[in-house]
């Protein structure tokens, strides 16, 4: 790993500068002072910003940037335009993102339609700005025109109560390698699943306590993991009644139920699941190639995920989702392509294509460090856009994360009418969500500000488990004091 030297005439720019330059070298350590492989210095001359980057393998640049002596506040993403301009020199490369490197750039697009900016005013912001690419400015655009028709229902839903609910199943029975979620495998006698699971049933209902006493209602209800369907039939019934019994679920418009790895499913779970609403359910393959899952630690049977997409729809689920991850293993883009025609044949309505992001906490990670490979080019992202097009599958929503290659972006794709709501006000941050279970962060709205508190808690089931008392009653505080009188005032 090589290590970069910050020298800065303003030390606050740093975070800026850092996160920048490893869209286009990821992996690359950052120190402010001390030892160092390379040096990114900036400078203020006159009216002149001078960036000079110097490796110790003899390659350099220096050049000079014409600035306005004004009090912009966007004065920080000015520098960052000019370090983009300038690291795009020395890498001789464009990326599609441009000085973009946060997880929601279609919030950023909403954020302006708010304030009153027509789609031109829009477009050019991102594309001479922000430096991003016509086709990403368009995608960005088409996914904020889509969410759209869902946003508006839930801004006006805050006088009415309306709020999004998470419950977390962090357990799986194995963890692949790729995997960084705090997420705990099963033991053969099921001890800890069965403890964590007495603990969340008892956390549904305090949470019921408190949306029932400020007249909260579910708007959209995702459970996910980790691995939800770990649980047994009788313990994923138990978990619904549960959350029937203790929530106002007549208002909901999207329960969804995240199966993730299909060995978990069986006829019993998912005839639980339909009995008690489900009507989204997401099933995971991540790759179609055998090569490819069992070199990230992933069990693979032959025919199973066909067997089972087959069940899944037996059932009359409304809307199946499936996952595929771009560069598992050492997969070639026709690899992933075949992949991607594999799972089109299977008609699910929703096809979410993420990108491996190497995170901390996965076993990749850990024995490689950040090594993010080469991409795969821009002409492999439109030839998935297109057979996805070409199908029906429209975008709808879309998120991005550090150390992925080409410095890509996660995107969802649906058929129309089987968008996944709840992920859409996800990514848009425009309503309350509780989060019950470890790991799962609540998200506090306020529709005055426009702004989310966290209230976060602990990831793992052990500690989950060893301080259920303490963790739960410091929720539920956060969460009262949240929806108290005061909330039906905003």
């Amino acid at each position: 790993m090589r290590v970069l030297r910050f020298d800065l005439e303003r030390p606050e720019l740093e975070y800026y500068f850092h996160e920048l330059y490893q869209a286009f070298d990821p992996g690359v350590k950052n120190v402010v002072s001390g030892a160092a492989d390379g040096v990114l210095s900036q400078r203020k001359r006159g009216n002149q910003v001078i960036l000079t980057l110097t490796w110790d393998d003899g390659k350099t640049l220096t050049r000079a940037f014409q600035v306005n002596n004004s009090d912009d506040p966007l004065e920080n993403s000015i520098y960052k335009g000019f370090l983009y301009d300038f690291l795009s020199e020395y890498f001789d490369r464009q990326l599609q993102w441009g000085t973009l490197t946060g997880i929601k750039p279609v919030k950023m697009v909403q954020k302006y339609v708010k304030q009153g900016w027509s789609p031109t005013e829009i477009n050019n912001r991102f594309r001479k700005y922000y430096r991003v690419s016509r086709d990403r400015t368009d995608l960005l655009m088409r996914i904020a025109k889509k969410q759209a028709d869902f946003i508006p229902a839930v801004q006006a839903c805050a006088n009415s109560h309306l709020i999004s609910l998470y419950v977390g199943i962090p357990l799986c029975p194995s963890k692949c390698d790729y995997c960084s979620f705090v997420s705990t495998i099963v033991d053969k006698k099921g001890e800890n699943l069965e403890q964590y699971f007495d603990h969340l049933l008892v956390e549904i209902k305090k949470t019921g306590e408190i949306l029932s006493a400020s007249d909260l209602r579910i708007d959209t209800l995702y459970i996910g993991g980790g691995t939800p369907t770990v649980l047994s039939a009788i313990q994923l019934d138990a978990l619904m009644s549960s959350l029937e019994e203790s929530l106002d679920l007549s208002h909901l418009r999207e329960y969804t139920l995240e199966a993730g790895r299909p060995e978990t499913i069986n006829r019993d779970k998912l005839k639980v699941a339909k009995d008690h609403g489900v009507e989204r359910l997401c099933l995971n393959p991540q790759s179609m190639n055998p090569q490819t899952l069992q070199s990230v630690g992933r069990p693979w049977e032959a025919g199973l995920i066909e067997k089972q997409v087959a069940l899944v729809k037996s059932f009359g689920f409304k809307t199946l989702n499936m996952d595929l991850i771009v560069g598992l293993g050492n997969e070639t883009p026709d690899d992933f392509l075949r992949s991607l025609d594999a799972v089109i044949a299977l008609a699910p309505e929703n096809i979410t294509i993420h990108n491996l992001s190497i995170k901390k906490g996965s076993r990749i990670k850990d024995q490689n460090g950040i090594v993010v490979k080469e991409g795969y080019g821009e002409g492999f992202y439109q030839a998935v856009k297109s057979r996805l097009s070409g199908e029906g599958f429209e975008p709808y929503y879309l998120y991005r994360l550090k150390y992925t290659r080409d410095n890509s972006e996660n995107t969802g794709y649906a058929k129309p009418g089987h968008e996944g709501i709840y992920n859409i006000l996800m990514m848009a941050e425009c309503q309350s969500t509780i989060g019950i279970g470890a790991g799962a962060t609540g998200n506090l709205y306020d529709p005055v500000t426009d702004n989310i508190r966290k209230v976060f808690t602990v990831k793992d089931v052990r500690t989950y488990n060893e301080r259920f008392e303490e963790i739960v009653e410091k929720k539920c505080e956060a969460y009262s004091k949240k929806f108290s009188d005061d909330y039906i005032d905003v």
